[in-house]
């Protein structure tokens, strides 16, 4: 029983090969641009994109080399555990882009075509719907707001009158001393009314002296601390 698992189940021709090689780059294109089409960011890396493209590609041609033999498999992982990777993915949300490439370049590698392109254009359609889906997002308008103030020219609660005029909630999240103490930095996290605007804000900020570098962030753009 474990001899006749050693043994290809069937030889693969020119063309069937070439066949689930095209799939798995157009299901990795489609990974590519489903990833575009859903990222939060204005621009993307170009690199990430082509990175997803061509995983699909080198996870079906491994799965094509593997076939059914058992022995090639443990092979083809003795030989991939020497290789360490030092790129971090710092978007989870990445990851999970990486995965769904790999599972594209299996299903070409080892399913029939037309049972892979209706799996995958079902995935893809949830993800898409997924990504309409407000999930973690705040329906009064959570923001980030960061300034600079010089402390001997205007008191604390100057400007936190203003920030309450145009906030529901305010939480300081960052504090940070510039410049010997002559200048702090703030960062708050604030609820916005649904009267306010932002530019408003950064406009009656901007004109109170000792305030500078007042600036509007949402929640994905702030730096990690």
């Amino acid at each position: 029983m474990f001899d006749s698992l050693l043994v290809e189940a069937s030889t693969l021709t020119i063309r069937d090969v070439l066949t689930r090689i095209l799939l798995a780059f157009v299901l990795g294109l489609a990974t590519a641009l489903l990833y575009r089409k859903t990222h939060n960011s204005p621009s993307c890396s170009r690199s990430f994109m082509n990175t997803l493209a061509m995983l699909s590609m080198v996870t079906c041609m491994v799965l094509i080399v593997i076939g059914n033999n058992v022995a090639r498999a443990f092979t083809l992982v003795g030989a991939l555990s020497i290789i360490r990777f030092r790129t971090a993915v710092k978007d989870t949300r990445d990851t999970a882009f990486v995965f769904l490439a790999l599972a594209a370049g299996m299903a070409a590698g080892t399913t029939r075509p037309s049972l892979v392109i209706a799996i995958y254009c079902g995935v893809g359609v949830l993800v898409y719907l997924l990504h309409g889906i407000p999930l973690g997002r705040s329906s009064n308008g959570t923001v980030g707001l960061r300034f600079s103030v010089q402390p001997d020219e205007i008191p604390e609660d100057v400007y936190l009158s203003v920030i309450k005029s145009h906030a529901r909630t305010i939480s300081l999240v960052g504090l940070q001393s510039q410049k010997l103490g002559q200048l702090m930095e703030l960062s708050y996290q604030l609820e916005m009314r649904r009267t306010s605007s932002a530019q408003n804000l950064v406009s009656r900020l901007s004109a109170l002296p000792g305030v500078m570098k007042v600036a509007i962030l949402s929640l994905d753009q702030q730096e990690e601390p």
